[in-house]
């Protein structure tokens, strides 16, 4: 089989001979659609650390975790979309209606971006559908952004096997969104590993900073709650201030000012205390900022990040479960990144099943 493996614009080393899942995620293509795939496509999850009001500009990190998906075309017209986590329950859709029998859950808002990316069906195209299958390595409730990797990986393959133009640009418009959402969609696109994204609302380019806490000996600390059957970031409202310490935060990186850096997280985190009633995510950057953190922020009702020392995170997640114990709630996950290239090395993880 001839595997044409077409990466994000991350920096992703072309060769996918270290990159596993989406090894996997080829191999179980043949397994669900009786045929193999003819591509794999992949985009990163992303972490926005300060801004991304609407129409604002944000500051976002992408992760080695995301979407991966493999795939090959079809002349039937039909869209057929499985998920290696809901093997039963497919997506199936006629493109010339762009409608199906039942649309997933898990499968929301995929019917509008194949109408948003491929346009009016049209006598001249010659695209006759696409069999793919999804694969997501993390959880949404992790707080990387795993909803808009999914969907920039599928409008990467969808562009790919229909022979459109495969820019960020007419990407990002396809994808739409807004605030977070459109932020994280940017850095899924254009975002480089080893880099935080300066980006510009409404713009698929970005400014490129280099980003690396671990050579001064501190991770990047994702934390979450346990979610008590509810969606992570319903009712969320970030501080509106937020915009305005993004250029601060870009000059305390490019500096290496680590310190400046952590103190722009926590004083975001406090100026949207005041917008809202208290959550669990306070109680996890409550925790970090205790156990010798240099600053961090909430990025929803349930979760977190932290800058932390690598010589604080056993106390981290002792301190983080402690007080989750005190009141009778599962430990939280923790989940460290040093935001190096997915296909080149694994990164520590104190992920908690």
């Amino acid at each position: 089989m001839t595997e044409a493996v077409a990466p994000p614009r991350s920096e992703v080393p072309g060769d996918d001979a270290l990159d596993l899942p989406l090894r996997m995620v080829l191999h179980l293509f043949g397994r669900a659609f009786k045929q193999e795939a003819t591509a794999g496509w992949s985009a990163p999850g992303a972490v926005v650390l300060l801004g991304a009001s609407p129409g604002g500009p944000a500051l976002a990190v992408v992760a080695r975790w995301g979407a991966k998906i493999a795939g090959r075309a079809r002349d039937d017209g039909r869209l057929h979309v499985s998920s290696v986590h809901h093997p039963d329950d497919d997506l199936v859709l006629g493109l010339a209606t762009r409608q199906g029998d039942t649309i997933p859950a898990w499968a929301a808002g995929i019917p509008e971006l194949a109408s948003s990316l491929l346009g009016a069906p049209s006598p001249t195209r010659e695209f006759g559908g696409a069999s793919l299958l999804v694969y997501m390595d993390v959880p949404d409730e992790s707080g990387i952004l795993a909803g808009p990797a999914l969907h920039t990986a599928l409008a990467l393959a969808l562009a790919d096997l229909a022979g459109l133009p495969n820019q960020p640009a007419g990407l990002l418009a396809a994808l739409g969104g807004h605030g977070e959402t459109a932020a994280a969609y940017a850095a899924a696109l254009s975002g480089r590993h080893g880099h935080a994204m300066l980006i510009t609302a409404g713009s698929a380019a970005g400014d490129h900073i280099g980003f690396d806490p671990t050579a001064a000996g501190l991770r990047l600390v994702l934390m979450s709650a346990r979610p008590a059957g509810a969606e992570a970031r319903h009712g969320w409202t970030p501080d509106p201030s937020d915009d305005a310490r993004v250029g601060a935060a870009v000059k305390a990186i490019a500096a290496q000012d680590w310190a400046a850096l952590g103190n722009l997280f926590t004083t975001a985190h406090r100026a949207g205390l005041g917008l809202r009633e208290p959550v669990d995510a306070d109680l996890l950057v409550e925790s970090a900022l205790a156990t010798g953190a240099l600053g961090g922020r909430a990025t929803s009702s349930t979760t977190a990040f932290a800058l932390v020392p690598a010589g604080s995170l056993r106390g981290l997640r002792a301190a983080a479960g402690h007080a989750f114990a005190q009141r009778s709630r599962p430990a939280p996950r923790l989940l460290t990144t040093s935001m190096l290239p997915p296909a080149v090395t694994r990164p520590e993880s104190l992920l908690e099943s």
